[in-house]
């Protein structure tokens, strides 16, 4: 069985261009060491004007005694 978890990066359009309030290689990397393995980037930055994020999908196999998070 396998369990899933997303990350949720809020996305800031400024005069600058767009940022990410949170660095996506770092969380990567520390969901990476927990056991999680990076499946997908969903940018749904465009979708909502209120709400404009980007969702970090992992995966892992479910560890005895684990839910579905």
């Amino acid at each position: 069985m396998v369990e899933y978890h997303i990350e949720r990066i809020e996305v800031h359009h400024g005069r600058d261009g767009i940022s990410l309030a949170e660095d996506y290689r770092q969380l990567i990397a520390k969901y990476a060491k927990e056991g999680w393995r990076f499946v997908q980037l969903v940018n749904l930055s465009e979708l909502s004007l209120s709400e404009r994020r980007v969702d970090l999908i992992f995966e892992r196999e479910q560890r005895k005694g684990s839910g579905i998070i």
